[in-house]
């Protein structure tokens, strides 16, 4: 039986994506090609309405010690892209984190500043 769970606690990096305007679109998998091209986890983001795709890849980082032994370092960061320029800029998680707001190529800024409401009544 399936069971859908609104209480369900978020990780903090889904809370930031869904403060910034981001829904969920596809998490793909990777496999390995090769020893230097480890698998990777591809979950990727979309705001539809600024035209902007974040992926969050998790994967491995590669190096080799002296006796060219193979280490592999789980890693996960963040790729921004722009879908009418198609410019990207990939980043730590802790830097994403520290985002406030994205201007895409257009010029727009989400999430925009809250902007407060207040009801003027005339009271005569």
């Amino acid at each position: 039986m399936t069971v859908l769970d609104f209480t369900k606690k978020t990780t903090p990096v889904i809370d930031k994506l869904i403060k910034l305007g981001f829904h969920y679109e596809s998490t793909d998998k990777t496999e390995a090609e090769g020893i230097r091209n480890p698998p990777q986890l591809i979950t990727t983001w979309e705001n539809v309405m600024n035209g902007v795709i974040l992926k969050i890849i998790d994967t491995y980082a590669v190096s080799y010690d002296e006796n060219d032994v193979l280490h592999q370092t789980p890693t996960e960061y963040v790729r921004i892209t722009d879908d009418c320029t198609n410019i990207s800029v990939t980043m730590s998680v802790e830097e994403f984190m520290e985002l406030e707001r994205i201007t895409n190529s257009n010029g727009s800024t989400f999430p925009r500043p809250e902007t407060s409401f207040k009801r003027i009544t005339n009271e005569n």
